[in-house]
């Protein structure tokens, strides 16, 4: 898991508090663990990714269990088609939900992880699950060629030529995301109608670099309980379409059915 120079993509090593390369560039290592490898003239924004309420609520949600069943379809599809991995990349890894249910599955498995938001990055690193932990875009991922066996993205902006160069020899890329009937009771307290969503792999430009070996779905229908639910819509799309009073709403409701649904592809690297 050689870390790289964002500005200069040579190696980075470590000495004492700092990262540095050949080129006399440094970063300074957070005492948490992790490096913030997003250089200031590379932000896209001031604080870029998710908000720290968003995040908060988000990792509420998480730990109460709902979404345990897809983090432990994702931790089969790694062990099922990359037997043998050493090592895996958590793309966008937000506060380390999957990275840590995965690494209880596969307790073997070293894994290094980016993802763009800082407040993420620090609430991961506390989990103490990762090998290498990294402030940076997925986009210009802060690993070398050939680094990882696998690689994984949940819910995060995705560069296939990234994943290609970051993976070894017929490496894993493991993508998921909502399938058609994701948090359909969600929406429908927000829209007059429910659209399904489509699938993730369509959009997906990945011929030259991957072969798609395997796709699944992952799905329960659930009652989700109490805060939980204003805790999942904040960590929505859905969040950003919802009035003043459907929040209200949603924040006094006592359950929602809905049903949790989620595409899982497996490709290999070619």
């Amino acid at each position: 898991m050689q870390l790289i120079c964002p500005l200069c993509r040579a190696p980075l090593n470590q000495n004492d508090k700092q990262w540095g390369c050949t080129n006399n560039h440094r970063f300074d290592s957070a005492k948490e663990g992790y490096v913030n490898l997003l250089p200031v003239q590379k932000k896209r924004s001031k604080q870029p990714g998710d908000d720290d309420e968003m995040m908060r609520n988000r990792q509420a949600f998480l730990n109460a269990g709902y979404y345990n069943f897809f983090a432990e379809a994702l931790a089969n599809a790694i062990r099922q088609h990359q037997p043998n991995a050493n090592s895996l990349l958590d793309l966008g890894c937000g506060e380390g939900f999957y990275g840590e249910a995965i690494k209880r599955q596969l307790p073997d498995l070293g894994i290094g992880a980016i993802d763009i938001a800082k407040g993420g990055v620090k609430r991961a690193a506390k989990r103490k699950i990762y090998s290498s932990l990294a402030v940076a875009s997925c986009r210009e991922i802060p690993y070398a060629d050939a680094s990882f066996d696998a690689c994984l993205s949940v819910f995060a902006p995705l560069a296939v030529e990234e994943c290609y160069r970051t993976l070894k020899t017929d490496g894993l890329l493991v993508i998921a995301g909502p399938a058609p009937m994701h948090l359909e009771g969600l929406a429908r307290c927000i829209y007059a109608e429910f659209r399904k969503h489509s699938s993730i792999i369509q959009k997906l430009k990945y011929s030259g670099h991957f072969e798609l070996i395997a796709s699944t779905t992952a799905e329960q229908t659930v009652t989700i309980k109490g805060d939980a639910i204003y805790q999942l819509l904040t960590m929505t799309p859905y969040y950003w379409h919802a009035s003043p009073e459907v929040q209200t709403a949603l924040k006094e409701m006592a359950e929602l059915k809905t049903p949790l649904a989620f595409e899982i592809h497996c490709l290999r690297k070619i």
